[in-house]
């Protein structure tokens, strides 16, 4: 699992270092950035960092809901395909926000900041659960729910960052011209 979990860090910071490749391969000619950029409430950062934050809401709880089916169908393996189907689905979706509209800097930085607060939100909760993880009987060991939570926590830090630099920065702030 932690192979998995190093695997999936270094695809996303992959990723993230060909950001401009992508966000080009995506473009503005894409018919979701097209119907985004068309919304009048879209243009709004308060509101697009909103919609973004309920985008990641809803995703996260498709993954949720498509994993624990999948463990009650009891085929190996498929959690994996759905975890990077999300992820690459996650990704894609950023990306076309991050091509929807012509926002500022600062409008930008404060899209990416509500959007991606779903996932401090959720990292918050991870710390939380840590933090008050008790066994329910004196012969039950919380070492596994540790393991899971620190993963979770890994998990959630790394979907903020990417969401937040991928919906937050600019292409000129990324290339080093400000």
């Amino acid at each position: 699992m932690t192979f998995l979990m190093l695997f999936g860090f270094l695809f996303v910071i992959f990723l993230l270092l060909n950001k401009q490749r992508l966000v080009r391969l995506v473009g503005t000619n894409n018919r979701l950035v097209q119907r985004l950029s068309n919304l009048k409430w879209f243009q709004n950062e308060w509101s697009s960092g909103i919609f973004l934050f309920f985008l990641n809401a809803l995703l996260f709880a498709l993954a949720i809901g498509a994993i624990y089916v999948l463990g009650l169908l009891n085929i190996p393996y498929l959690h994996i395909f759905i975890m990077l189907l999300a992820a690459l689905l996650s990704i894609y979706l950023w990306i076309v926000i991050h091509n929807s509209g012509s926002k500022g800097k600062k409008e930008q930085l404060i899209m990416g900041s509500i959007g991606s607060s779903f996932y401090l939100l959720l990292l918050l909760v991870c710390i939380y659960l840590i933090m008050t993880l008790e066994p329910s009987t004196p012969e039950h060991d919380t070492f596994m729910a540790f393991i899971g939570l620190i993963f979770a926590s890994f998990i959630s830090f790394i979907a903020m960052s990417a969401c937040f630099y991928i919906t937050g920065f600019s292409k000129n702030q990324i290339n080093g011209k400000r």
